[in-house]
């Protein structure tokens, strides 16, 4: 009986480090995603339009707080056109961020709070977004986005 005790205890040790293992890679994976989040605010501030091209899927959309959607191409042309000389981005930062993992799918939601200069005046806006990724070749793209504004 001891024997089988023992035996029992072995299996469910081994069952319950196993079932750690992929914990410990959807934190991996979590934390990627989370650094991803980063990486898009500051390629927003660096007007990075090779990144966004990387990282944008091409089936991309992003839905705005007033309902406007934008594509890809339009993102990334955006991105490329010469910036509005009145307007500069100088902070993008995300927090509160929560990730959920669904396979090769991956939902990311957060905040985000900018700081700009419009004609030389410093403004500070918040917004919550949703972002949804998919992993595809070993890499996240995300595929679609969404951004509300939040009332100071």
């Amino acid at each position: 009986m001891t024997l089988r005790l023992s035996f029992l205890l072995v299996a469910f040790a081994a069952s319950v480090g196993a079932a750690g293992a992929p914990d410990a890679l959807g934190d991996r994976e979590k934390a990627d995603l989370m650094q991803l989040e980063r990486d898009i605010g500051r390629a927003n501030v660096d007007r990075d339009a090779a990144f966004f091209e990387r990282v944008e899927a091409d089936e991309f959309v992003f839905i705005d707080s007033n309902g406007g959607v934008t594509t890809k191409k339009e993102d990334v042309d955006g991105v490329k056109a010469a910036p509005n000389p009145d307007v500069k981005l100088l902070a993008y930062d995300v927090d509160d961020m929560r990730v959920l993992l669904y396979g090769d799918t991956a939902v990311v939601t957060g905040r985000v709070t900018t700081r700009q200069t419009v004609k030389g005046e410093e403004r500070t806006g918040r917004s919550r977004f949703t972002d949804v990724f998919v992993r595809r070749d070993g890499r996240w793209q995300i595929v679609a986005g969404h951004s509300s504004r939040i009332k100071s």
